[in-house]
């Protein structure tokens, strides 16, 4: 009994440990050996869908990322960026304040001075005391410690934002989803080793990807939902191209129960998905 509680304690201590390295990843080589595809890999990479949060929780918010990133150290964090009026960077997954806080109206319409008097909304739509972070603290927080996925928002300005990752040394331990391949190919010019993800919609991006990439190395297709194919994410991987599948949203595996769900977790997974991209990233981790 004594030796079980000792090694329950010495995992919990190691865990805690592996979260709180700072600048874990401090270099291009730390960020390409986490990607590194590993055709021998006993479970996927896990994405917190906006953080992770269950019903009690806020979306976005550093509360929500610390709570993840604590029982799950090697999981990517996604978040949203949005820039205010007055032209602040902050993470809001919706272009209005409607549902996520106590507030209304078009975050794009507000000076971040009056942003910051708002509070957050959990998921169930109770009001907590939470604020809108800005990109900055979440960049000042993270530390180089986990790897983040930045949505950043149509309208929002890119180049804004990584000044802002640049600031604060953070280049390795992000990636920036685009939404358009002429956006990733202005960041691949800029930024010639910044990790980059992608949408492909079927096989037929896929074939026009092995005459033409859109940019190389370092490059996350965002795949259709809907399970496609092994061929479909066989072709991606010959690329070099990690895939990631989503499981949040109506219909979705993540709206189901978990136990009849799981199944579909791990034969997404089999089928060719690195990276599952969920809203319940500990309940997916535990079943690999």
């Amino acid at each position: 009994m004594k030796k079980s509680v000792f090694v329950c304690l010495l995992c919990l201590v190691v865990q805690q440990s592996l979260a709180q390295q700072i600048d874990r990843f401090r270099d291009i080589q730390a960020l390409d050996e986490h990607f590194q595809p590993k055709p021998d890999r006993k479970h996927p990479l896990i994405l917190a869908h906006r953080g992770g949060p269950g019903q009690g929780d806020t979306e976005n918010s550093i509360t929500t990322f610390d709570k993840t990133a604590i029982a799950l150290p090697d999981a990517i964090i996604e978040m949203d960026v949005r820039m205010t009026q007055d032209s602040t960077l902050v993470l809001l997954h919706d272009a209005t304040l409607n549902r996520e806080s106590d507030a209304k109206g078009n975050v794009a319409e507000w000076t971040f001075n009056n942003l910051k008097k708002i509070r957050l909304k959990t998921l169930a739509g109770e009001l907590t005391n939470e604020r809108i972070p800005t990109f900055a603290d979440v960049l000042n927080w993270n530390q180089n410690r986990y790897v983040l996925a930045l949505d950043v928002k149509p309208g929002t300005d890119l180049l804004r934002t990584m000044k802002e990752v640049q600031k604060y040394g953070a280049e390795h331990s992000v990636f920036v989803i685009c939404y358009s391949p002429a956006d990733a190919q202005r960041m691949r010019k800029l930024y010639p080793n910044l990790w980059l993800a992608l949408g492909v919609s079927g096989m037929s991006d896929v074939e026009k990807w092995e005459i033409n990439l859109p940019v190389s190395g370092r490059l996350i297709a965002l795949t259709p939902q809907k399970l496609q194919e092994s061929a479909f994410y066989e072709r991606l991987h010959k690329l070099g191209i990690l895939c990631s599948v989503g499981t949040y949203g109506a219909g979705q595996l993540d709206e189901m129960p978990i136990k009849d769900a799981a199944s579909g977790y791990r034969n997404t997974f089999r089928q060719g998905g690195d990276i599952l991209t969920t809203d319940r990233p500990k309940e997916v981790a535990d079943l690999f």
